[in-house]
């Protein structure tokens, strides 16, 4: 005879046959699973939250100091108000939130900054590379102003710090050309420039007695030097005739100071030079 355990064990499996069984273990075991990954995605999205609080609202990667290299004190502080980086206990920069290349960009952006890289040195400290612009010429349009070899405008030159800038002034272009922070776009303002430039590395004597280019309403361009005395260079193949203008004043001016002997220097003709001295205008005043 059956025991009461068999007894219960085959009405058991009558009830539930091995087919319904292997379902039931099935289930159970994906239901453990999905319990086990829905356990591992909150245990991630809790560690993920609190990485991400630590990382981006950590005062540990607060940004509390910022270095900048390239400039003098002047632009280092016109950079850094123009970034507002200037008062960082006010302020919270997050260095993981701050993007590199869009305070680049706003930096650039500034007329006296040529070109500038970021470097973030964690845990809180941004490092800023700058390039300043040089200023190559004055400009004096109504006010004076600075621009360089790219003929961006990089600021107005105040009266008190003209003689600071040992360079020669560029008179004749329209006012409403000149504007800070923008590009200067005149063609004869690029060749006046290509002129000093070349005259400034060839014939260094010649340049340190320039004292300004003028751009004539006839777009010629006429330097004119200590003492007076004007080269009329006109408004074709400028460079080009450079070295007929060095191989005349070797002739008959053997120092740069004896060009103010020459009232005027007139290279605008083909294959000859015009010149007059203020010797003989002196004598035909006589007369």
């Amino acid at each position: 005879m059956k025991t009461t355990l068999e007894n219960k064990i085959s009405f058991w499996r009558k009830i539930f046959p091995e087919s319904l069984r292997v379902r039931v273990h099935r289930m159970a075991r994906i239901s453990l699973k999905i319990a086990a990954l829905s356990a591992g995605a909150a245990i991630a999205i809790f560690l993920g939250y609190r990485l991400n609080f630590y990382l981006f609202e950590s005062p540990s990667f607060r940004v509390a100091k910022v270095e900048v290299f390239g400039l003098n004190p002047e632009q280092k502080r016109a950079l850094l108000q123009s970034a507002k980086l200037d008062c960082l206990d006010k302020q919270n920069y997050n260095l993981f939130r701050l993007r590199a290349d869009c305070l680049r960009k706003q930096i650039e952006s500034m007329p006296q900054i040529r070109q500038a890289r970021i470097f973030k040195e964690y845990p809180n400290t941004l490092r800023i590379v700058a390039q300043p612009r040089k200023p190559v010429i004055i400009i004096s349009a109504g006010r004076l102003f600075l621009a360089d070899s790219e003929g961006m405008v990089i600021e107005r030159l105040s009266a008190d710090k003209r003689t600071e800038y040992l360079l020669p002034v560029l008179t004749g272009l329209p006012e409403n050309n000149i504007k800070s922070g923008a590009v200067i776009k005149s063609d004869v303002f690029f060749k006046a420039l290509d002129l000093q430039s070349t005259i400034a590395k060839q014939c260094e004597p010649l340049y340190e007695q320039m004292s300004e280019l003028n751009i004539n309403p006839r777009d010629e361009i006429i330097a004119i030097f200590k003492g007076g005395t004007e080269i009329r260079f006109g408004r074709k193949d400028v460079l080009e005739r450079l070295p007929e203008l060095e191989a005349f004043l070797s002739q008959y001016a053997s120092s740069s100071k004896e060009l103010s002997k020459f009232k005027y220097v007139d290279m605008r003709f083909q294959k000859q030079i015009v010149y007059a001295l203020r010797e003989d205008e002196k004598k035909l005043s006589k007369k």
